[in-house]
């Protein structure tokens, strides 16, 4: 089958427009979410079926043939192929999709793929509307942020565009931009006043350097969260939940 050997491929280096999906929890996900399923794997020892509803066939094969297309001992015994949304880089049209008091995530150019991961779930669990990448940083389709992201990849809007028009498209949508820094001149987590509505964005900068200049002039404020003697930050996904909670805390 042609989408067995493309999911081969795209095992070893994934490229648009497609999206590996290890283990049944991904295939759920991402059926529940409507995206174009090509086709799903599992193992003659795996006891998962998938739904009645998702009108898909499942193609069962010797775990050894699951384990030599996953590339590595896989025991999580489903493995399928995706196609993503077409509307993955339309940040214009998410915008007008979004309500009067959304909340997103920004990460301009995030280098970890267990990071983006880890801040869509965050996002999806602390009541963000979307999250948008920057095309300077690493997929959020990537493996290992699918992974990481524990299936809310599939249920909350993602979109990875260029860091000039997410901005543009920002600004345009009336946000208020938050921006997570680390340096002396930024606002201390307790003293700064978190919107009680309205639009807000949290933009959220590379694990080593944080936010570039280019966003921290673009940013309404900048924030950092207190740390002990000896700790300088927090890494980009543990900041995003802290300072997550406290921007929903504001509003209930």
């Amino acid at each position: 089958m042609e989408w067995i050997d493309e999911l081969a491929r795209q095992v070893r280096k994934r490229s648009d427009p497609w999206i590996v999906l290890e283990g049944r929890h991904a295939v759920e996900a991402a059926i529940s979410g409507w995206w174009d399923v090509q086709g799903i794997l599992a193992a003659e020892d795996c006891e998962w079926n998938l739904p009645t509803w998702s009108g898909l066939e499942l193609t069962r094969v010797e775990r050894a043939m699951l384990e030599g297309v996953a590339g590595y001992a896989f025991h999580r015994g489903v493995l399928g192929l995706a196609k993503l949304p077409e509307e993955r880089s339309d940040v214009a049209a998410l915008m007008q999709e979004l309500g009067a008091d959304a909340r997103v995530v920004v990460c301009p150019s995030l280098a970890d793929a267990a990071n983006a991961g880890a801040i869509v779930r965050n996002a999806a669990a602390l009541g963000a509307q979307a999250v948008i990448f920057g095309e300077d940083g690493v997929s959020p389709y990537e493996r290992k942020a699918v992974r990481s992201s524990s299936g809310a990849l599939f249920r909350i809007p993602v979109r990875v565009a260029d860091g000039g028009q997410v901005l543009r498209c920002l600004k345009a949508a009336k946000f208020t931009l938050i921006g997570a820094d680390g340096s002396e001149d930024s606002e201390g987590l307790g003293g700064y006043e978190w919107r009680e509505e309205g639009r807000e964005a949290l933009v959220i900068g590379s694990e080593e350097k944080g936010l570039t200049s280019f966003w921290k002039r673009a940013c309404d404020a900048l924030v950092k969260i207190p740390m002990a003697s000896g700790m300088d930050s927090l890494n980009a996904a543990a900041a995003s939940a802290v300072l997550l909670w406290e921007m929903k805390m504001a509003r209930e």
